[in-house]
């Protein structure tokens, strides 16, 4: 597994992608699609197994959003190691996707295809199902909870307003709860911002991500 930092913004797919190919009398049919967690992979993994139950390989790779950090896997499915899973991976790469996960299967022809044409083959049916597939762009961000009597929400939503942020209302009794959505590096800003208009009477906290 591969971890590195998060961008706030990224593409991910809308809608599948499908390709279908052949080598040397090998057949190779792939799918790239969506997925949140590891947990939507297994499930599709499990129904093409069963669908495609006479596939010699069903190779993988996703790249998933998760804790601040994105993570990488891939299996070779019994290949040689490095043959089919990797070069998948590559593919999703070069595309800058996330939240994608890549299943390739081979229906194996009876020539081999060597190292190199494995390589090949699984990343050329790869990037074809996900040329095929529906992209869309996604923005993330922080929700900095703001806990308020009435006479100071005016300040909070002055804030927000000068940052471009959404502001929603949780709470009405007593103190008002009132959540607002920034980017990532507005944070910490608006935090110090906070304090300063109301001479220390507000502090904000994070409560939660959102995307959208």
């Amino acid at each position: 597994m591969i971890e590195s930092y998060l961008s706030d913004d990224y593409w991910t797919l809308s809608g599948p992608g499908t390709a279908h190919t052949r080598v040397l009398g090998s057949r190779f049919s792939a799918i790239a699609f969506h997925v949140a967690d590891e947990s939507e992979l297994e499930s599709k993994l499990m129904e093409l197994k069963k669908t495609e139950f006479d596939a010699t390989h069903h190779c993988w790779a996703h790249v998933i959003r998760k804790d601040h950090e994105l993570r990488e896997r891939v299996s070779d499915d019994g290949e040689p190691k490095g043959t089919a899973g990797l070069p998948i991976l590559h593919e999703i790469r070069k595309q800058n996707l996330q939240n994608i996960a890549v299943i390739v299967a081979r229906w194996f022809g009876g020539t081999k295809l060597g190292t190199g044409g494995l390589v090949r083959a699984y990343g050329e049916c790869g990037a074809l199902a996900i040329g095929n597939a529906v992209r869309v762009q996604r923005k993330t961000g922080v929700i900095v909870a703001v806990d308020t009597p009435f006479e100071l929400q005016s300040v909070v939503y002055q804030l927000a307003a000068s940052s471009f942020a959404h502001v929603e209302q949780v709470s009405s009794e007593g103190d008002a709860r009132l959540l607002v959505k920034l980017r990532r590096a507005q944070a910490e800003a608006f935090c110090v911002a906070l304090r300063d208009r109301s001479a220390g009477r507000l502090a904000g906290f994070i409560e939660g991500e959102w995307t959208s």
